[in-house]
């Protein structure tokens, strides 16, 4: 090993490759997140979104439902005293910074939303750039990628990564014993296997 180590230089070139060529690849040089991760502060859950300064504290309460906001929508600003229909993923309207997830609560003969007491302000909100934030170092030269490393350049928007080049390496197989597949072998050789492994 000393002597191979001692003989082979290391790889300095870099190719630019598409995500979809990475995986197994090194990467060579930082990512830093573009964007903070989550991009913008959204929903945990499937459920109802409200003002953490009105929940109910010591019993139940009801709130009509003003509203309907889906992952990938936009919603409009809640207002004062009522709860929002929130999904999973789904960005946070203005003015509510809690959600009640849908198994939690009921709704009401008058189709409001009754709302348990004790749930901690904020819950069930993911801000933005809770998993990374923004300028953060989230792959590092170095590394050998992952499906998941590759899947997180994909989150950010990335369609290519800088790897180091691959190495070559070629195999020789000699010796009298040996044949290669295709030719006639005599009685005293073996196929060569090891070169095609």
């Amino acid at each position: 090993v000393g002597i191979i180590t001692s003989r082979v230089t290391p790889i300095l070139e870099i190719e630019r490759v598409a995500l979809v060529e990475a995986d197994g690849r090194i990467l060579a040089r930082d990512v830093a997140a573009p964007l903070p991760l989550p991009p913008f502060t959204n929903s945990a859950v499937d459920g109802y979104a409200v003002p953490g300064r009105e929940l109910p504290r010591e019993k139940e309460q009801a709130f009509p439902v003003e509203g309907r906001v889906q992952a990938g929508i936009s919603g409009a600003a809640s207002r004062p005293g009522h709860a929002v229909r929130i999904f999973t993923g789904a960005p946070m309207p203005e003015g509510v910074d809690t959600v009640f997830m849908q198994e939690d609560v009921r709704i009401d003969e008058a189709g409001r939303v009754v709302l348990p007491a004790g749930l901690k302000r904020g819950a069930n909100v993911r801000p933005a750039g809770e998993d990374i934030p923004v300028g953060t170092v989230a792959l590092k030269a170095g590394q050998r990628l992952r499906p998941q490393d590759v899947a997180l350049a994909a989150a950010f928007g990335l369609t290519q990564l800088d790897v180091v080049r691959r190495i070559k390496v070629a195999v020789f197989s000699t010796g009298d014993e040996l044949a290669s597949p295709g030719e006639t072998r005599a009685a005293a050789q073996l196929f060569d296997s090891n070169r095609f492994m």
